[in-house]
């Protein structure tokens, strides 16, 4: 609803005839004056019908006879008019107020909460204590705390709660909350080592908690001790080991290349074919006579209709088909063996996540077998080995 409907809804507005010879002139004076005219629609020379403003009924009164024209109230609409109309009937105004108060109470009445993000013991608890603060549903909004006020207090109440949203959205509550993350503080304060996680040779130590076992250069084995959470020898005083330990590391990577590479290129456009899309319904209705090979490499383009807004459910669709024409063409064994170098250390990277450096690569074998080269890498790595280890009673 507009602005100016919503005013003449509330100040009324009426629908008048006008009759005499100086209609135009007694409609200007009045327009002069501030008056709105409407719907203005001519029945002959002498008599139109309009509508007009009720608070603008008195100008007109004021000016019909210095113009001598005559005014008939043909009907009224707005507030004013069903105001007039109830109070002439008092069974019928009663039943309006009893409306307006019944209204009034069911949309001040909070009629559900929903509470999201929480376990359901934490959940059971928030809305325990919105009982205890005035909310719930069936009772009256009227005097509740401001949803600011709530989440203060939910803050404050609950010590489990990390954050909670309180929003109150027509006669319902939504509240979203997040549970503080307890960490076992127990869990890194238990006595552990770091053990190696895989064979590799050491290049860096770098011990937080602990002591080290192992140095720079030596050579360990999957499970050997790197540092332990034994501080002194032979005696009972442990900690949580804490650190890091570079060591470089080997993998090997087979590959099974093609000589031969198959490039596709595309010829010119060979074939148009257009389809009309009625919902899910397609008729073809050009270009779908025309025979398509296997050859073919196929697009799709299509025009969706919109008018201010309003999209069509008819669409057009348009199918460009091109010839695919196949080029076989063989590469050197040096360009193979870059290309699968380059594609071995892409995959170790992602295999070895961003931590880990791969410093070097080195090709052990590279032969030609039946059309296809086989090519085996050897890559060495720098990447860290220590796994914690916790102490089990006994060790």
């Amino acid at each position: 609803m507009t602005m100016k409907m919503q005013h003449d809804f509330f100040q009324g507005s009426m629908k008048i005839k006008v009759q005499g010879k100086m209609i135009e002139p007694f409609l200007q004076a009045c327009v002069r004056r501030g008056c709105v005219i409407s719907n203005i629609k001519r029945v002959n020379e002498h008599e139109v019908i309009m509508s007009i403003r009720l608070s603008e009924w008195k100008t007109f009164r004021q000016l019909r006879k210095k113009y001598r024209c005559k005014l008939s109230i043909l009907g009224g609409r707005g507030l004013p008019f069903y105001y007039r109309k109830i109070t002439q009937r008092k069974a019928l105004m009663a039943a309006f107020m009893l409306s307006v108060v019944v209204v009034f109470l069911l949309a001040n009445t909070l009629w559900s909460i929903k509470v999201e993000g929480l376990t359901p013991e934490l959940e059971a608890n928030v809305e325990k204590k919105l009982k205890t603060y005035g909310v719930s549903p069936g009772k009256l909004t009227i005097g509740m705390d401001d949803p600011n006020d709530i989440q203060r207090k939910l803050l404050d109440d609950i010590p489990d709660l990390l954050w909670i949203g309180v929003n109150k959205k027509g006669t319902s509550y939504q509240l979203y909350g997040v549970e503080k993350t307890r960490h076992d503080t127990n869990k890194n304060l238990r006595p552990s080592d770091l053990v190696a996680e895989k064979k590799g040779m050491i290049v860096k130590t770098f011990i937080e908690k602990g002591r080290p076992l192992v140095t720079v250069n030596d050579v360990v084995k999957k499970g050997q001790k790197l540092a332990t959470g034994q501080l002194v020898e032979d005696k009972d005083i442990l900690v949580h080991a804490e650190g890091e330990v570079i060591a470089e590391t080997w993998y090997k990577v087979d590959q099974n290349l093609p000589m031969t590479q198959v490039l596709q290129l595309t010829d010119g456009l060979e074939v148009r074919e257009y389809q009309l899309k009625i919902g899910s319904l397609t008729l073809p209705i050009w270009g779908w006579w025309k025979g398509k090979g296997s050859q073919f490499r196929s697009e799709n383009e299509e025009t969706n209709w919109e008018w201010f807004g309003w999209r069509s459910p008819i669409d057009l669709k348009a199918i460009h088909y091109y010839e695919i024409d196949s080029k076989k063409y063989e590469q050197s064994k040096d360009k193979i063996q870059k290309m699968g170098i380059i594609t071995a250390r892409e995959s170790l990277n992602q295999y070895l996540g961003k931590e880990a450096k791969v410093m070097k690569e080195k090709v052990l074998h590279l032969r030609e077998e039946n059309g296809k080269v086989k090519l085996i890498l050897l890559f060495k790595v720098h990447e860290n080995i220590a796994v914690t280890k916790y102490i089990s009673q006994g060790d």
